[in-house]
């Protein structure tokens, strides 16, 4: 019997206040037909450059831009920038806590717009979900889990076969402490 399983990256991102978290999800195959060509020659160049699942997620984003200028097709409507990179952050939802009521999905684009995000957090999240979209286009899939599980385990970040709302329901509702404004003494009592 064969188990089929989407795998979606999910990361923590401590955004100072509180912890929020971003979910994507892979893109269509419809989708990668239309762009597989550098999408695989970032795939090689993570590989060939020796940067595997160490140093491929800090760097995805810009090795993707690169292929893409090098086969001529990173600008205009249909060019990787205005075309796969919008599917992409389409793809990727942010999950904000709200006290008292759970968690509030919204676009990577609005979670930025909102100022959840700041430009070395939003760096980090689109060079890691590009790892994770090359990753997942063009590993085969008896090995996709392991690559992508690897890399998370370097990263910081879970695979997860829960969608977005799923994911978002899984976590726990959070509440606001009440505080009486008194400070904690250290305990004396060594741990």
């Amino acid at each position: 019997m064969k188990i089929n399983r989407n795998l979606n990256l999910v990361m923590e991102v401590d955004n100072g206040d509180s912890k929020i978290f971003v979910h994507s999800m892979p893109i269509s195959r419809q989708v990668f037909d239309t762009y597989y060509l550098p999408i695989s020659k970032a795939f090689s160049a993570i590989y060939s450059q020796g940067l595997h699942t160490a140093a491929g997620p800090r760097v995805a984003k810009n090795l993707l831009r690169d292929a893409a200028k090098d086969v001529g097709i990173w600008e205009g409507p249909e060019g990787v920038e205005n075309g796969l990179f919008n599917e992409i952050r389409r793809l990727t939802n942010v999950l904000v806590p709200i006290s008292g009521k759970g968690w509030e999905t919204m676009v990577l684009d609005q979670a930025i717009k909102n100022g959840l995000i700041d430009e070395d957090q939003l760096s980090e999240i689109e060079n890691s979900v590009t790892f994770f979209i090359v990753a997942s286009a063009m590993h085969m899939a008896k090995e996709r889990e392991a690559i992508l599980t690897g890399a998370g385990n370097i990263w910081g970040w879970q695979i997860s076969s829960l969608n977005c709302t799923e994911f978002a329901k899984s976590l726990p509702i959070l509440t606001e402490e009440e505080s009486s404004g008194e400070t904690v003494q250290a305990s004396s009592i060594p741990h």
